[in-house]
């Protein structure tokens, strides 16, 4: 939620008006944006132009160094979604509306698989945003006013959880809040904060450091992370996140 609507629901009990947010400063020290050094290209494809292989109904991560490239069909399959990470070079405009080049994104993948340049080839348009993130806040809570989503916890999108959080956030304080009376709604929000706090923090960082996971260089470091790609079990050695359940969670006082 951004704009007006965060500020109406910020009166009402939580600022979730995103990564750069009116009401975050109000509650703590503002925080200075970290650059990745990164940028990201994003585009939606009618599934009839891809290639046979990005229509498959999977998540699907090219590596490579410097570079990768993660793709899935959305909107029941009619259109995929390809997100390329890339170096920004001179691109430092954090937006997800800014137009990208579609030149400038085929140059990133020219030396690749010829499979990933067709998909590339065939974006209709792309959109670029400079990758940044935030340091783990102090505090999301004043009084009654608390942060929530990319207000509280903006961070990279390499484990796909800037919205996983933002809505985990939202369970968490919908329980904080059933019961509460006017007068008990500030220790609620903190009851909230101090719940989701550490596990948003520890994404952040974590996300943080999965560029360099993705992005190493041919070699034996290289060779060591496929061969663990390939034989290991990503979701369940990252159960802690993706299966997690934020109705059994207790509730910190």
């Amino acid at each position: 939620m951004g704009g007006r609507a965060g500020h109406l629901l910020a009166a009402d009990g939580g600022g979730a008006d995103g990564i750069h947010s009116a009401i975050r400063p109000l509650i703590v020290t503002e925080v200075v944006p970290r650059f990745s050094g990164l940028s990201a290209f994003r585009a939606l494809i009618p599934v009839e132009k891809v290639p046979e292989q990005a229509r498959r109904r999977v998540q699907t991560l090219w590596l490579g160094p410097g570079r990768h490239v993660v793709h899935y069909p959305v909107s029941g399959g009619r259109l995929v979604n390809v997100v390329a990470v890339v170096p920004a070079g001179e691109w430092r405009l954090e937006s997800w509306t800014a137009d990208g080049d579609l030149s400038d994104f085929a140059r990133e993948f020219q030396t690749w698989d010829a499979t990933l340049r067709q998909l590339v080839d065939a974006a209709p348009s792309t959109k670029r945003w400079a990758l940044y993130d935030r340091s783990p806040l102090e505090r999301w809570t004043s009084g009654r006013v608390s942060l929530l989503g990319d207000a509280a916890h903006a961070m990279l999108p390499f484990f796909a959880q800037g919205a996983g959080q933002a809505i985990e956030d939202a369970a968490v304080l919908a329980r904080c809040l059933r019961d509460a009376d006017r007068g008990s709604v500030p220790g609620a929000l903190l009851a909230y904060e101090a719940t989701r706090r550490p596990r948003a923090s520890e994404v952040q960082l974590m996300s943080r450091g999965r560029a360099e996971y993705n992005h190493m260089p041919d070699g034996s470091g290289q060779r060591e992370r496929d061969a663990g790609l390939r034989d290991g079990d990503i979701l369940r050695h990252n159960a802690w996140l993706y299966g997690h359940d934020v109705d059994a969670e207790p509730l910190l006082a």
